[in-house]
């Protein structure tokens, strides 16, 4: 990771209107993935979080 993308501001995801049931497929199946790694917590979003997040998924 570059140093002009270390300093890039990120912004809060809103959390969707509605019940998990309204949700589509993928969204839940992102929000069971990063419960999981998160070992069942919702870890609060940060620059780290969100850096080692990118850094695990950009592995290819």
């Amino acid at each position: 990771m570059s140093a002009e993308e270390d300093k890039t501001v990120f912004t809060l995801p809103t959390a969707p209107a509605g019940q998990w049931d309204h949700l589509t497929r993928n969204e839940q199946t992102w929000i069971e993935f990063i419960r999981v790694i998160s070992c069942g917590g919702d870890p609060r979003l940060t620059p780290n979080h969100v850096r080692a997040l990118r850094e695990l998924l950009d592995t290819g």
